[in-house]
């Protein structure tokens, strides 16, 4: 059996959430495939990959600027077809196998309309109403996407295959002069005590409110920080006039994109973790905050809940008194701080991506 992969979004150096899917399930599937007889990989991609290569894993590169699925892959899949075609990303291509694959991550589109321009909450509805009818087998990271894929497109849940993705984040240490300098490059202090949130600063992050709600529990906090860690998305403007409007400039530090290493000090050194998104088809970032034993406030919407189980505090993402609220109790109390973190590494245990790439491979031969 032929197996093909779209490998279009295999990124060893982006840190999103589809991307970091992508790297990890397409080398488990290498290293799977590359030890039995009867079956062949061909990745799929616009530009050459550092891929580890035998006789049984061939690499189709295939470049073209834009559309790369709906047109290159698409006249690809029409002359030389797979058996079978494993799409670790939303969009199928026009002409495919029969016996295609699709993972679709989330449908945010469909609950935030107001957060997609026009053409791209278009875009996104259609190519997954397409796939819902083309695809054989859809898999997804959660079952509240499975939900929202029978209810907004009508996929029957026979179709659906509920797979976590995985994780494998471990802390780091580094040298204490590290450490430091690393901080002061994104202006804090050592023991500075800061709330830090990492992701795109984009408007369904939820930002605005957070920032609300910690001007709410910075009024009797006065020594505490809150850290936005992460590029600049859409409704970036918004979110900067909401920390200009409740004077909170000096206290909330926006240092941009973080690299790896930066991540994992700041992971080291903040007092908690804070995510109330409005919107996640996952949510690797309250895994990684787990892995470094800190407490979590997040979302009770969408799959969040799946991920954080009950080692995080989950709160209305609508309601800046709650989430201020327990920003309070989680830095007074110090048996929620306790129970959190004794719930982490069990709900951790949860998310492997060999598991992942095992149920993956289940799907795709079977």
């Amino acid at each position: 059996m032929t197996i093909g992969i779209d490998a279009s979004r295999y990124n060893q150096e982006s840190g999103t959430g589809v991307e970091l899917y992508s790297v990890k399930i397409i080398n488990g599937l290498i290293e799977y495939f590359k030890h039995h007889p009867d079956h062949n990989i061909v990745l799929y991609s616009p530009r050459k990959l550092m891929l580890y290569k035998t006789h049984k894993i061939q690499h189709r590169v295939m470049p073209f600027k834009r559309l790369w699925t709906k047109v290159r892959l698409s006249i690809e899949m029409l002359f030389h077809k797979p058996d079978v075609l494993f799409v670790p990303s939303h969009v199928l291509p026009h002409f495919c196998p029969k016996k295609s694959i699709i993972t679709i991550h989330d449908t945010a589109f469909m609950h935030l309309k107001k957060e997609y321009g026009k053409r791209e909450f278009w875009y996104l509805k259609k190519t997954t109403k397409y796939a819902v009818k083309k695809a054989s087998s859809i898999i997804v990271p959660s079952e509240a996407t499975k939900k929202d894929l029978m209810r907004f497109f009508g996929c029957p849940a026979e179709k659906i295959h509920v797979i976590h993705h995985g994780t494998d984040f471990k802390p780091k240490k580094f040298h204490a002069d590290f450490d430091t300098k690393t901080l002061e490059q994104l202006g804090l202090r050592r023991f500075d005590n800061f709330f830090l949130f990492i992701g795109r600063l984009e408007s369904k992050k939820n930002l605005s409110r957070l920032i609300e709600a910690f001007g709410r529990f910075h009024d009797t906090f006065k020594n505490f920080k809150l850290v936005l860690a992460g590029r600049r998305g859409t409704g970036f403007s918004k979110i900067l006039k909401t920390a200009q409007k409740f004077k909170l400039m000096d206290c909330v530090l926006m240092p941009g994109y973080i690299l790896e290493n930066e991540k994992h000090v700041l992971l080291k050194y903040c007092n908690a973790f804070v995510f109330p998104s409005l919107y996640e088809g996952f949510g690797f970032p309250i895994l990684e905050a787990f892995s470094y034993q800190k407490p979590v406030i997040t979302s009770n919407s969408a799959s969040i809940p799946e991920v954080a189980g009950d080692a995080a505090i989950l709160v209305n993402p609508h309601d800046t008194d709650e989430i201020a609220e327990c920003m309070k109790k989680l830095i007074t109390d110090p048996k929620i701080k306790e129970k959190l973190l004794a719930n982490a590494e069990n709900q951790l245990k949860k998310f492997n991506w060999e598991i992942s790439v095992i149920k993956t491979i289940k799907v795709l031969v079977t």
